[in-house]
């Protein structure tokens, strides 16, 4: 019975590093996309939103290597 609850266990923190990977991709293409409307648009609050972009995507790789590590 424990070894079954084992396999489980590393296949459920398996899967969920497997989406914070996905979640990390997603938000890079966050950036891209960020970037390619700052050619597009000239706005007042582009700095703002490039911080806000940026932050996220910091926030996610963190987040990321947080739970490699910590799963």
């Amino acid at each position: 019975m424990n070894d079954i609850t084992g396999a489980v266990m590393i296949v459920i923190k398996s899967l969920a590093v497997f989406g914070l990977g996905l979640y990390v991709v997603f938000s890079f293409i966050i950036v891209r996309q960020e970037q390619l409307m700052a050619h597009v648009l000239e706005e007042s609050f582009e700095p703002v939103l490039r911080a806000a972009v940026i932050t996220h995507f910091l926030a996610s790789i963190a987040v990321f290597f947080l739970a490699f590590i910590l799963l």
